[in-house]
């Protein structure tokens, strides 16, 4: 993934710290970036704690309860003293959540980044996206309705909402575990997504977008990089 131009944040900023998790450590680089581009854009500055790890959820899926709690004990240390914390992937916030100490808030940047919208400005995007609102963005985290508000705020664009099929089938450990049966929990969106006469694609949980990018040669990127990407 290729990483967003980046700003500094305005001195005198409020700070923020974000989560970088196990595989988007690597494969959300770019987003990241992209992420902090906009935070300093909303007059917000943020910072990546270094010890920390994987949020624990696939451990947990897979039974090993001793496994989660020493990831979680290394997130409590590593955020300790951090008022909010800042999770991309919606999959994993609920783990995150759980694991550090009680005065610390665990929150979806789309729900903070549309709290200071009017700070942010917008170039037109004249073309046609999809956007797939996954499992737990939806149940779980709810900022589902942010993200709509979020990219309605792009002049021009042409968004179409896949509809709710139900799970993708990533589901954590599942498309590893059972990929004949998540590769069918899958088919239906990928034929919403052809159907679509979209360019690209936008999911906001990592999991999900691996496993519906293995299955289409679209673009399948998170939504804090296509809103860096226009930021005017």
């Amino acid at each position: 993934e290729a990483p967003a131009p980046s700003v500094p944040a305005p001195p005198g900023s409020a700070r923020v710290a974000l989560f970088a998790g196990c595989i988007a450590r690597s494969h959300e680089a770019g987003t990241r970036a992209a992420l902090q581009r906009l935070l300093a854009s909303a007059g917000l500055e943020a910072v990546v704690p270094v010890g920390q790890g994987c949020c624990g959820a696939a451990a947990a899926h897979a039974g090993d309860a001793a496994g989660a709690a020493r990831l979680a004990d290394a997130n409590r240390r590593a955020f300790a003293g951090q008022e909010r914390v800042l999770c991309l992937a919606s999959g994993c916030h609920d783990a995150l959540a759980r694991s550090l100490d009680s005065g610390t808030r665990v929150e979806d940047p789309l729900a903070l980044l549309e709290q200071a919208a009017d700070r942010l400005a917008f170039r037109p995007a004249t073309r046609r996206v999809a956007l797939h609102l996954p499992c737990t963005q939806r149940s779980s985290v709810k900022s589902d309705a942010a993200l709509r508000r979020l990219l309605a705020r792009v002049p021009g664009l042409d968004l179409v909402e896949l509809p709710d099929t139900g799970c993708c089938g990533a589901a954590g450990l599942h498309q590893l575990a059972e990929p004949d049966r998540a590769a069918a929990l899958r088919a239906p969106l990928l034929q919403a997504l052809a159907d679509s006469g979209a360019t690209e694609l936008l999911s906001a949980n990592i999991g999900c977008r691996l496993h519906l990018a293995a299955g289409t040669t679209m673009k399948v990127r998170h939504p804090i990089h296509f809103l860096a990407e226009h930021l005017a």
